[in-house]
């Protein structure tokens, strides 16, 4: 399943009236266009283009333009996947906008009215791809979007279509992996299939052979569908403005942290090793200066303040009052899964307490809305925060957000 044009349909939501009207979204601080209605696409903007060079088309043809807004299409994206948890018994959510699934037998008509459900749920329009393997299933989706939505591929059909269907389109083939297979004289996926499983073996090693298997409807791609925990939970984010001071750097990381934190307890699982980023832009005097530092913790863990802790130690390492900082950012791995941490002698804060703290903590912010209760720290500087001149409200985790509707 995969939501169509996502971030573009999470703003239609709430603005109806620009449906069938051009629109497209921006990345951090408005740089390039990374969401696309299909009437943008049809004006022929590309994907990724800077804002600056599509400003004139913009005002041309009335192209409405938001900044991303990332905490509605995270909140948006868990009501679709909850939508197609009541419709199927296992998923693996592999994007935001994006999720595979398991169905046995399925039939067109009752496949339809599951797609028909979500979207009612939801008011966000989805497309669903079915086929024996997820790259197959990958291809499928293409086209269930370009007809009425639902695309059921079998192997034999597949194969029918293997010609019209480039090395390079296909989910999992990289661009130098795409250009090794132009070089082999390799161009559509029928090519693929017919230089046989040695030769890719041979030539591409682990990766040629699963692509191999699964252009040929055998399921060879690892699955998160058996309940497996991720490897690692990220999050960063560019600055609006060049960062100096350490007070601001630790506001970013403060940031990040928080929503790290509430991720791992929402799984119940724990990091064991944080990593931060704090690094300069890639085109000034100090781009090869170091920018991260790592840390192994001496328990894993899901608590806030912990991780905080850890985060400015590390940080006073790797701070340098002459760089100009861009990018902040923080990453959690080495997940294990809560029930799994042993107790010890050398545990900071008691586990139960800070169980007990965070299920407050957490349960305020899902009432009142992300932000309610959070460090004082976060709120230490803004300088740090994306430039964003059209951010579209956060309708739907924010009471001061929440349109106000009046009836006459």
């Amino acid at each position: 399943m995969d939501c169509n044009n996502f971030f573009v349909s999470c703003e239609r939501l709430f603005r109806p009236e620009l449906i069938k009207k051009p629109v497209f979204v921006l990345s951090s601080n408005d740089g390039c266009v990374v969401a696309r209605s299909q009437e943008v696409k049809d004006l022929g903007i590309p994907m990724g283009v800077p804002y600056f060079e599509v400003k004139d088309l913009c005002e041309k043809h009335k192209i409405t333009v938001f900044s991303s807004n990332f905490t509605l299409y995270r909140d948006i994206s868990s009501r679709v996947m909850s939508a197609l948890k009541d419709e199927f018994e296992s998923i693996d959510i592999y994007s935001i906008d994006e999720a595979f699934f398991e169905i046995s037998n399925p039939d067109p008509d009752e496949v339809m009215r599951m797609r028909e459900r979500i979207m009612k749920k939801t008011g966000i329009p989805v497309s669903f791809g079915i086929a024996a393997s997820k790259t197959l299933a990958k291809i499928a989706n293409a086209e269930a979007k370009r007809s009425k939505g639902v695309s059921i591929l079998t192997n034999e059909r597949a194969i029918e279509i293997g010609d019209q269907i480039s090395c390079g389109s296909v989910w999992g083939i990289g661009r130098q992996t795409s250009s090794k297979l132009t070089a082999f004289k390799i161009h559509t996926v029928k090519d693929l299939r017919e230089a046989g499983l040695n030769f890719m073996r041979q030539n591409f090693g682990v990766l040629g052979e699963r692509l191999y298997f699964e252009l040929s409807g055998i399921p060879a791609s690892s699955s998160e569908l058996d309940g497996s925990i991720p490897h690692s939970i990220a999050s960063t984010r560019s600055f609006g403005e060049i960062v100096h001071d350490k007070e601001t750097l630790k506001s970013a990381l403060a940031h990040h942290i928080i929503l790290i934190g509430e991720k791992l307890r929402i799984q119940e699982i724990a990091a064991s090793t944080l990593t931060i980023i704090c690094a300069p832009s890639r085109h000034g005097d100090y781009a090869l200066r170091k920018g991260s530092v790592h840390r192994s913790l001496v328990l894993p863990t899901n608590d806030t303040q912990l991780l905080l802790k850890e985060a400015y130690e590390m940080l006073d390492s790797l701070y340098s009052s002459e760089i100009p900082y861009k990018k902040a950012g923080v990453i959690a791995s080495g997940i294990v899964p809560e029930s799994c941490i042993s107790s010890s002698l050398f545990e900071p804060t008691s586990r139960e307490k800070s169980k007990a703290l965070y299920a407050v903590i957490d349960g305020l912010n899902n009432k009142f809305g992300k932000g309610t209760v959070s460090p004082a720290l976060v709120h230490g500087g803004e300088g740090w925060r994306e430039a964003k001149k059209n951010k579209s409200p956060e309708y739907t985790t924010s009471w001061t957000h929440i349109p106000n509707v009046k009836a006459i």
